[in-house]
């Protein structure tokens, strides 16, 4: 499994990176636009293939990164059907699967810091934007 949590500091943003293995196909959590070279070096440095990107809702903190990566590397895009942009290649649903090989992501419809949140539950960890308290800015993952 590999796993790559990765900071943008002017904006405070976490992005994720998910592979099942080395050389695999890969799938890139809440991008931002201005690190989309950094995450393509690490693509290339880990021999991985990017299938998709997603975004858990609609930014206002940064400008998303999936319509460039989309364009340079050819992935899917994904957001929640609640989602009212353009640049998304598969909407999800509650309760369904995003997969890429060797990995299945949950999706989980969690309005509240936005009317289009989604969380991502893989096994054990959930991957999010932004907790319930809003004077924490959590932008991690929770492991059971």
């Amino acid at each position: 499994m590999i796993f790559r949590q990765l900071f943008e500091p002017v904006s405070g943003t976490y992005s994720y990176v998910l592979a099942s293995r080395r050389g695999g196909e890969a799938l890139i959590i809440d991008p931002v636009l201005d690190k989309v070279d950094r995450y393509l070096r690490l693509m290339e440095e880990l021999e991985l293939n990017l299938v998709k990107a997603v975004d858990t809702h609609l930014h206002a903190d940064h400008i998303t990164g999936l319509g460039a990566l989309r364009d340079r590397t050819q992935c899917i895009t994904v957001m929640g059907e609640q989602s009212k942009v353009d640049v998304v290649s598969i909407r999800v649903t509650d309760g369904e699967q995003l997969r890429i090989e060797g990995l299945v992501l949950d999706a989980m419809y969690t309005p509240g810091h936005t009317d289009d949140s989604y969380s991502f539950l893989r096994r054990s960890c959930l991957y999010r934007r932004h907790t319930a308290d809003p004077r924490r800015r959590s932008y991690g993952f929770s492991e059971r």
